[in-house]
């Protein structure tokens, strides 16, 4: 990073600065040596990884200890689970981007949901497809009974599930409008005991799911 980039940004440094994906040719080493001497220089205190999987965090933190991941995870996205166990050996955090699913875990998206001519990238995407819809008609159906129980919403309860499960768990959903984020932000007050998740789990477990984007193809249009 240099003097440019920073001084752009209007700052001295980089309180967690993530390399956002992998580069497959270069090796995670020397990524993380690069890191070390950003830290020494004070231009960044902490540094990530996004996407990242067991062998490269390990690798890394050998190198430049880590601070946190930053990888897909939703009800709909459980397939990094298997980190949980090393990122609390090694003392790292997780920010879970796409808790939402996109915003289909919202429950504010049906069969025939209208999407914006600039930001239409969910018309291709698996979840939201009319054939999504109804597979996942029991996930949205979870979530509305839980919202009821909790006074909350279904986005709410999602981010709550996050939540509640691991302290070092931090979802960071996306959003353009005031009121989203306010309902975002009020899904920290929705407590789900450690039962509650468990019970989550397990329904999501058992039920049928669509394909999601991130783990599967992208339709084309």
């Amino acid at each position: 990073m240099g003097e440019a980039s920073l001084k752009r940004l209007n700052t001295d440094y980089i309180d967690l600065y993530y390399q956002h994906r992998v580069d497959p040719e270069v090796p995670i080493e020397e990524v993380a040596g690069v890191m070390a001497e950003l830290m020494q220089e004070g231009k960044i205190v902490h540094w990530g990884l996004s996407e990242a999987d067991e062998e490269t965090i390990r690798h890394a933190h050998a190198v430049c200890p880590v601070t946190a991941i930053q990888n897909r995870y939703s009800m709909m996205a459980r397939w990094y689970e298997t980190l949980f166990p090393v990122l609390e050996e090694l003392n790292i955090g997780y920010v879970a981007f796409s808790p939402l699913a996109n915003g289909f875990l919202s429950g504010k998206y049906g069969k025939n949901a209208e999407f914006d001519k600039v930001y239409g990238y969910r018309s291709m995407m698996p979840q939201f497809t009319s054939e999504g819809v109804d597979k996942n008609r029991e996930l949205l159906a979870l979530l509305d009974r839980m919202a009821e129980e909790k006074n909350a919403t279904p986005a709410q309860i999602s981010l709550a599930w996050i939540l509640c499960k691991k302290p070092y768990l931090v979802p960071i959903p996306g959003s353009r409008k005031a009121e989203r984020l306010q309902e975002n932000a009020d899904a920290a007050d929705v407590i789900l005991s450690a039962g509650e998740v468990a019970a989550l789990d397990e329904a999501l477990d058992a039920m049928e799911m669509s394909e999601v984007f991130g783990g599967s193809k992208v339709k084309q249009r």
